[in-house]
């Protein structure tokens, strides 16, 4: 093998290890955010929202506001904004989401910003929340 074929494969190898390495940079931020999950469940015959009155707080652990249900199979969920101004405002559009998987319901959202989840119906839902 020539010296400008080797070369030609040693700098290809550092080029794909290189890529991968910052390929993987992303998935240690979202698995970092996960990792501080908190359960939540809301039973039937309370309201949309949950908490039902609490305010949940965003941290500094994650950027957005990260939702998995674990049941039921599916349900529809928006976040609803609670600044410090007084005013609050919920997004315009819901989020399907499918159980067992993660969901970004709001992203972008600032650290220590207020909140709660309004599900589109009644009924039990449960899962892990990651914001």
């Amino acid at each position: 093998m020539s010296f400008a074929a080797r070369t030609g494969a040693v700098v290809g190898t550092l080029a794909l290890t290189a890529g991968g390495l910052a390929l993987s940079a992303a998935p240690a931020s979202a698995a970092a955010c996960y990792d501080t999950a908190k359960p939540f469940s809301k039973t039937d015959g309370t309201t949309g929202y949950f908490p039902s009155s609490a305010r949940l707080t965003t941290t500094s652990n994650c950027s957005d506001i990260n939702v998995k249900i674990s049941s039921p199979s599916v349900k529809y969920v928006k976040v609803c904004f609670y600044p410090s101004s007084g005013s609050s405002s919920c997004q315009a559009s819901y989020t399907r989401m499918e159980a067992g998987r993660w969901y970004a319901v709001a992203t972008g959202v600032a650290n220590g910003t207020k909140y709660r989840l309004y599900f589109s119906a009644f009924g039990n839902v449960s899962g892990v929340i990651a914001a």
